[in-house]
Parts: structure tokens; C-alpha cells; sequence
């Protein structure tokens, strides 16, 4: 079968066009030694049954949480979700929709983008939020580069080493460009060292924001109250990356005087999908509105005086002067913000809380239960964590890993050593809703064998 749509007949107009008689004439500026001769070394086309037993037989291969019991988390979380999600956000209105430009004909969209901002506003504690952005990394990056354009005369960033790796990856990669220094602060004892804090931000008041992550990369729940007094103490913006489930069971940011909330979203009605696509969010304070990236959605009226939805601001390179622009984030991330709000939808609040509350005692049952094993002990006995945790282990976590699924076919936590060298015999063990107490039970005993 032929996929290329032109014809000899519309080569050979192009060509006269142009004015050359062949495609070799057309390729002629190009020497001949760089110019490939021949058959591509590919192999023959499948058929299309041949093709599917082939992509069946290498999706065979994948090792997933569907089918074996799973403690992996780093910021990838494995929650339920009901099959209505599925059901709902399939319908071709939503599947094939695209950034609804015309509120006319966008209604339905609109109105999920500000069902979804609202929900997320509820939950952080603040104000605004915006429509979506592509993932946790992204979202601590937009709300440095927001806080930026606020405090225009800052020169530094400060930020904990307990936020996740690649944000602080993603944020040094766009920093490293623009003149402004990243200041690192490390942790003690598994939390954010706020005497570092303090100091790191010093009297200079040329620091535009300090960001946390709470839970930190290490399952801590940090003191946030803590943070947002020494930001403004600093003259400095407070950011607070946040997981959303977290949210319910701890007290939401804002109502600790954050002035930025951000973080990933994708855990709420998405899969870990293999790495991606994701959802991140931000949500911030009104006052601050005009320096929000990406898209917000409002309510207003039509000419006839009912209730609409429009997109209030797009302040995006596509819209006005590059200049002026808040982000050139342009690919929307909606389909799983959609999923996110339907499940929240679903979910009520009080199943929120209620889920909150089971990955809280689980994890702990789970915590609890590892630390009596002989050889192994919780990495931060002391500090307070919602649903993960860090074990020192007898062995190599990496070895850890292997015989758990080699041996007992359960994929096991994060070996730290990928995030510290120092840190060879740590793993960071994550347990959800979707790990039972018999996945516990089954984990503890393999790491008592493992032993």
C-alpha cells in the first residue's frame, strides 16, 4: 500500500514549477557522497496481523502494576481508578476536542477546564489555577519563571535538594541561560534544613522564590508554615510542589501562607502510563493572575445574558508578542486534567479524604512492619511521611530489587543509589490503595527471605 499522497502527475507539476526536469536535478546541490544508494536496510513490511502478533508478543515482555504487586513510586503513584473515568473521557467530544478557541462551539470543554481549576483551587487552598501544564517538573519550572516576572530585580532562586530531581534538573536547565543563580539547600536527616534556609536566603532581598516539595522526593512531610514565614521574611515568594492525594489528609498549602502551589496532578485518574503523558498544575493568589503561564478559564454571560464559559487568558507566545508572553507552553495537557476532574468527581469529598486516610495507614502498617525485620530499619525514623518512606537495607537495594521480582514477582521500591551514591543500600518504598494488606504481607516476607 502507498501512503505517499502525491501523484507522477503531481511530481512532475512540482517539478516544472520549480523548473528542473527530475528528482536527481532537484537533488544535485546535494554531494554525491552524502546521498544514500539503494534499498533502506529495513526489513519487509508485516502484514497487519503479523504486525499485531508482533506488538502483542513486545508489550508481552513489560514487567507492569497491573500484574505484579508494586512499591514504586518517586513521584509516580499508582492509585484506583474507577472504569467510568475511561468510559466518560473516550466520548469523541472530549477524545477529538482541541483548544476550544471558540466558546460557542467549546461549551462542554470549557466548562471541564473550569471544573477542574476550581477543584484544584479547593484543594490547594488558593485562588486561581491554571488549565493544565505537562507535568510535576514543568510546573515547578512555570512557577519559578512567575515568580521571576513578580520580583523582577531578583537575581537568585532557592530551592530544597528534597524536591524531586528532575524538577530541580528541569529548573537548572532553564535557569542556566537567563543570568540567575539556583541555590541549592540540603537536607538533614531526610527534611529541609531551614537554618540553610534562612541563611541561604539571607537580607540581600534579590531572591524572586524558595521552593519545597512536601512530601519531599524522600516521602517527609516538611514544615511548610516554616517555609513561607522565611520567604517573606526574605522578600522572596513561597512555591510548594505538592502531590494532590497528599492534600487529603494534610492541611492545604495556601492555608500556610504559600503564594504558589504546584506539582503533579497525574496520579488522580491516571495511570503511570509508562512515564507519561502527564498533568501538572499550579494554583497561586489573585493578585498574582496576570503572571499565571499557559491557559485560564472564567465565567461570564452571552449576549443573552446566560451563564458562559470563555478562556478568560492565554497569554501565550501563539497569542500575543513573544516579548509579553507568560509561557510557550502550547501543547494542552486536558485530556488528563479531564480525567483528573472526573475522578475527583467521583471520588466525592469524603472518598477523597477517605482515600488519603488508606494510603496514610497503609504505609505505615507497611513501615511499621519492615522496620521489625532483622537488617532492615527506616532510613528517618523521626520525621512524619504520608504514603513513602526510605528503608536501609542489608543488601545493595538494586540487589533488593532483583530477587523481589526474580523471586517473588513484586516490583519493588526506588533504589536511592540512582538519586545518591552514598545512599547504595536505601530504597524508597511507596504503598497505595492499590497495595492490599496482603501485598504488604507478601513484600515483608520476601524482604525477610531476601535476608
Amino acid at each position: 500500500m502507498n501512503y505517499v499522497q502525491n501523484t507522477d502527475a503531481d511530481r512532475a507539476e512540482m517539478m516544472a514549477a520549480i523548473g528542473v526536469a527530475s528528482v536527481d536535478e532537484l537533488m544535485a546541490v546535494i554531494p554525491e557522497n552524502c546521498r544514500f544508494d539503494g534499498p533502506l536496510p529495513i526489513d519487509p513490511a508485516l502484514t497487519e496481523d503479523e504486525l499485531f502478533r508482533h506488538l502483542k508478543e513486545l508489550a508481552s515482555r513489560n514487567i507492569s502494576a497491573d500484574d505484579h504487586p508494586s512499591f514504586l513510586g518517586a513521584g509516580s503513584y499508582h492509585h484506583f481508578c474507577p472504569a467510568l473515568v475511561d468510559n466518560l473521557q473516550q466520548r469523541t467530544e472530549f477524545w477529538t476536542a482541541y483548544t476550544p478557541y471558540q466558546p460557542e462551539a467549546s461549551q462542554g470543554t470549557l466548562t471541564t477546564i473550569l471544573e477542574w481549576q476550581t477543584m484544584m483551587c479547593r484543594l490547594t487552598g488558593m485562588e486561581v489555577s491554571n488549565a493544565s501544564l505537562y507535568d510535576g517538573a514543568t510546573s515547578v519550572v512555570e512557577s519559578v519563571l512567575m515568580s521571576l516576572r513578580i520580583k523582577r530585580k531578583a537575581k537568585r532562586v532557592v530551592i530544597s535538594e528534597g524536591v524531586h530531581p528532575d524538577s530541580i534538573g528541569c529548573l537548572r536547565t532553564y535557569l542556566k541561560n537567563i543570568d540567575i543563580e539556583l541555590v541549592t539547600v540540603p537536607l538533614t536527616d531526610g527534611a529541609t534544613d531551614w537554618a540553610a534556609i534562612t541563611s541561604a536566603i539571607g537580607d540581600t532581598q534579590d531572591v524572586a522564590s524558595v521552593v519545597i516539595q512536601s512530601p519531599n522526593f524522600l516521602g517527609v512531610i516538611e514544615k511548610v508554615g516554616a517555609l513561607t514565614e522565611a520567604a517573606k521574611a526574605g522578600g522572596a515568594l513561597s512555591v510548594v510542589s505538592a502531590d494532590p492525594v497528599s492534600l487529603a489528609v494534610l492541611e492545604a498549602p495556601g492555608h500556610k501562607g504559600a503564594d504558589i502551589v504546584c506539582g503533579d496532578a497525574t496520579g488522580m485518574g491516571n495511570p503511570p502510563w509508562g512515564g507519561g503523558p502527564g498533568v501538572g498544575y499550579l494554583c497561586t493568589r489573585m493578585d498574582n493572575v496576570r503572571q499565571v503561564p499557559a491557559r485560564i478559564a472564567g465565567e461570564t454571560v452571552d449576549g443573552d445574558g446566560n451563564r458562559a464559559v470563555v478562556l478568560t487568558f492565554q497569554t501565550r507566545e501563539q497569542h500575543i508578542r513573544r516579548a509579553k508572553a507568560t509561557s510557550n507552553i502550547c501543547t494542552s495537557q486536558q485530556l488528563m486534567a479531564l480525567r483528573a476532574t472526573i475522578w475527583m468527581t467521583l471520588m466525592g469529598k469524603q472518598g477523597f479524604v477517605e482515600l488519603g486516610r488508606v494510603n496514610l495507614t497503609r504505609a505505615h502498617r507497611a513501615a511499621h512492619a519492615i522496620a521489625a525485620i532483622d537488617g532492615y530499619e527506616l532510613a528517618h525514623p523521626n520525621r512524619p511521611f504520608f504514603n513513602e518512606f526510605a528503608v536501609r537495607t542489608p543488601l545493595p537495594a538494586a540487589e533488593v530489587n532483583r530477587r523481589l521480582l526474580d523471586d517473588h514477582g513484586i516490583i519493588g521500591g526506588y533504589d536511592l543509589a540512582r538519586w545518591d551514591e552514598s545512599r547504595s543500600h536505601e530504597l524508597l518504598i511507596a504503598v497505595t490503595d492499590m497495595n492490599p494488606k496482603e501485598q504488604i504481607d507478601a513484600l515483608v516476607a520476601a524482604l525477610e527471605t531476601i535476608r
